[in-house]
């Protein structure tokens, strides 16, 4: 197969390439993780900053409506004068 044997050298040499092959790829790939991660996670706030401001706004508004709806059921309070 192969008539020479592998020093030790060449071995350590072999064994040290792939490590920074694999270190950088780990490295990138834990980039693209995290920058998806903290992209999703922006949106996700924005999601729910616009639901409370829905939930908010829809609040105030039944609010105003039960509101009115009291002062034009409610008689007159003021007397009527003749």
């Amino acid at each position: 197969m192969n008539d020479h044997d592998l020093t030790l050298r060449e071995t350590a040499r072999g064994i040290a390439i792939r490590a920074a092959v694999i270190g950088a790829g780990s490295l990138i790939l834990t980039a693209v993780v995290a920058a998806e991660s903290m992209r999703i996670a922006g949106t996700m706030m924005k999601v729910a900053a616009g639901t409370g401001l829905l939930l908010v706004g829809g609040g105030m508004a039944a609010w105003e409506v039960k509101k009115m709806k009291r002062r034009l059921s409610a008689p007159p309070s003021r007397p009527v004068l003749v």
